[in-house]
């Protein structure tokens, strides 16, 4: 691929027809926290219990259980941060601002406020964004202390 990707290693959960799902898998700790891993992840694990699966696109045969390293284009965490939160934004201010302008009042500028919802909402359901994709198979490296 000629453009660079953000990487992450995943384990197989199972396969389908269009892709496979896959489970991130956590990196070993960096040190500084002895692999207790870091304040962050502790702090997100409190608001989500079960881990999360994503489907993503593979040529490769893997099966459950097995590793791999998926890649993310550079660019796409942030076109979806935009089309989930700046696209919805957007339509909803622009529908109460049009909506108000062409009859001035709260009832207005409400309805337009959630016709721009709607309009969101649809445009949303009509989109795609490109999904991950497997690289490679994770390389398994054993070290052998002597």
């Amino acid at each position: 691929m000629s453009q660079t990707m953000l990487e992450q290693t995943v384990e197989v959960i199972k396969t389908a027809s269009d892709g496979i799902w896959v489970q991130a898998v956590e990196p070993s700790g960096c040190g500084t926290c002895a692999g207790q891993g870091c304040s962050s992840r502790r702090i997100a694990e409190l608001f989500q219990r079960k881990p999360r699966l994503f489907r993503v696109d593979c040529d490769l045969a893997l099966a459950p259980g097995d590793r791999a390293i998926v890649g993310i284009a550079n660019g796409s965490v942030l076109n979806a941060a935009l089309r989930a939160y700046g696209q919805p934004l957007a339509l909803i201010l622009a529908g109460a601002l049009l909506s108000q302008a062409v009859t001035p009042g709260d009832g207005s500028a409400l309805l337009g406020a959630l016709m721009g919802a709607a309009a969101s909402w649809v445009w949303a359901r009509n989109s795609q964004a490109a999904r991950p994709v497997v690289l490679r198979r994770e390389e398994m490296i054993h070290l052998v202390k002597g």
